[in-house]
């Protein structure tokens, strides 16, 4: 679990290189399908899953006076739940079924990614899926082998729903934004930051590729708000 001023001091650690590696297709079609991206749509008030213990414990909240249970009753307290570990990301829109390691920063201060381009990486020194704050999950969009697994990121819209899965819990996000943001341009604090709500952060690759960097000039980021069942 990371505290807002934990993650500030982390925060400084980064730079706006958030993924290192991604490679250039020989028809540069990552570009292409990422030039016209990007919406942005008023977010549900988040609301997180509740483990069966607390949502037993609520029950028998109600039967007390109801100046005994108002503190129960506050939003706030429902919101104030530790998240996850993340296991297991899918996205049935666009048919993303993934494991997810964790992973921190590497040496030069960059946000980790895998090492091969099925699986994601979940950024552990930030915060957890579920928890207030956001939770960045980041993959490779293309490989040397070619399409890896958020090529199809892109087709994501508004509603769409990211699943995750870990600890024997399953937390539901919904996609209100995407944006695909120059590297120069990017906002660490707003990616990796303190959220009033608990929300989940996809990045991968995107624009056109810069071979005096070694990666793409921009970053596809995708913001998704926790939803209840």
């Amino acid at each position: 679990m990371c505290g807002e001023n934990d993650f500030n001091k982390l925060a400084l650690l980064l730079t706006a290189v958030f993924l290192a590696g991604c490679t250039a297709a020989p028809q540069d079609e990552v570009s292409v399908r990422s030039a016209e991206v990007g919406f942005a749509v008023k977010a549900e008030p988040a609301r997180t899953e509740q483990p069966k213990e607390l949502e037993k414990a609520k029950a028998v909240e109600t039967e007390k006076p109801a100046a005994q249970s108002k503190q129960a009753a506050n939003p706030i307290n429902e919101l104030n739940q530790p998240g996850i570990t993340p296991e297991k990301l899918s996205i049935p829109s666009i048919e993303v079924e993934a494991d997810v390691t964790h992973l921190g920063v590497t040496d030069t201060g960059e946000m980790a990614v895998p090492d091969n381009g099925d699986e994601l990486s979940w950024f552990s020194p930030g915060y957890r899926p579920g928890q207030r704050g956001r939770a960045v999950i980041a993959g490779h969009v293309d490989d040397l082998d070619g399409p890896a697994v958020f090529w199809d990121l892109t087709e994501l819209e508004p509603g769409d729903e990211i699943l995750l899965s870990g600890e024997d819990r399953e937390l539901r996000f919904k996609v209100h934004k995407m944006e695909s943001v120059p590297l120069d341009l990017a906002d660490v604090d707003t990616v990796f930051g303190y959220h009033s709500s608990p929300e989940l952060v996809l990045i991968t690759c995107s624009g056109t590729y810069d071979y005096d960097r070694g990666t793409r000039e921009e970053r596809l980021i995708v913001y998704a708000s926790l939803v209840q069942e």
